[in-house]
């Protein structure tokens, strides 16, 4: 009997935190060549995250980057991003603290990342999303109360009246505390309806009633469209979601923090930049371990 199977090296790094107990785990495959779409998509399935990038070297700071959640290939991950450029840079070493920036190539578009490095090491990853892009919608509230699972009066009806997008589409919706947050119990299937029936890949939840008073919302992102039942800390959303903010002058200051994760036990702090035409994401991440997956 032949084994056709072959062992893949599959690095876990956890975004948006500096603890093994936070942020969002991504899976990080270098130079994955002779992976087929389907081997990746099982690969992601297979570590259990949301999503895993797949990052070929180009030559001159240039990668090429595929993200495949456990079901679909997505056209950009801020987290699986922040993940793949904290892996990279985690082999470089710089004397003084700097920053160097690098490209990604995806399907949203060949995208700046900039590394930043603390005493030598490397600290943090900020990335370049795509320019916003803010379409209204028509939307009944007793409907998007309805199908989040709150009362219709716990969910303000002024931020939710356009789809908005850096990257990837999601429907902010502002809710009035965050214990109307933490209690949702949300129906993924009626979810995955709605994002279907409206085009977004996921319901981003948010409240202005934070654990921290830096921070400018808490939210939760709810995201069955890519196979993904709640998304721990979302970088793309928050992206989108915040330059909306500003965009509509609901938020004022050009860097701002989102906070995310800690209702399901995985706290994350995005840091989001508003200051440039296009919006950068980012934060802190820790690698949590390398696997050999056979495939």
């Amino acid at each position: 009997m032949i084994d056709d199977t072959m062992g893949v090296i599959v690095h876990k790094i956890l975004a948006f935190s500096k603890e093994l107990t936070g942020g969002n785990p991504a899976g990080v495959v270098l130079e994955p060549f002779g992976l087929s779409a389907v081997q990746m998509k099982k690969i992601s399935r297979r570590l259990q995250v949301s999503e895993t990038a797949f990052v070929i070297s180009k030559g001159h700071g240039a990668y090429l980057v595929r993200f495949f959640s456990p079901t679909v290939e997505v056209d950009l991950c801020g987290h699986a991003t922040i993940a793949s450029f904290y892996l990279i840079g985690s082999s470089m070493h710089h004397i003084q603290d700097d920053m160097i920036v690098l490209r990604q190539q995806t399907n949203a578009g060949l995208l700046p990342v900039s590394l930043h490095f603390k005493q030598g090491s490397i600290d943090h990853v900020m990335m370049t999303q795509q320019t916003p892009v803010f379409e209204p919608l028509s939307l009944d509230i007793e409907r998007i109360a309805r199908t989040i699972g709150v009362d219709i009066d716990d969910v303000d009806r002024v931020y939710s009246s356009h789809r908005v997008s850096t990257g990837l589409f999601t429907l902010p919706i502002c809710v009035r505390s965050f214990d109307v947050l933490r209690d949702i119990e949300p129906d993924f299937q009626l979810i995955k309806h709605f994002c279907n029936f409206i085009g977004v890949g996921s319901l981003h939840v948010f409240t202005f009633d934070t654990l921290d008073s830096s921070s400018i919302y808490h939210a939760r992102n709810f995201a069955p469209v890519y196979g993904v039942l709640e998304d721990p800390v979302t970088g793309t959303a928050n992206g989108a979601v915040a330059s909306y903010l500003f965009h509509k002058g609901y938020v004022t200051q050009e860097q701002v923090i989102c906070e995310q994760g800690d209702i399901i036990g995985r706290a994350g702090r995005v840091t989001v930049d508003l200051s440039l035409p296009r919006v950068q994401v980012g934060g802190h991440a820790v690698i949590a371990e390398t696997i050999d997956i056979d495939i």
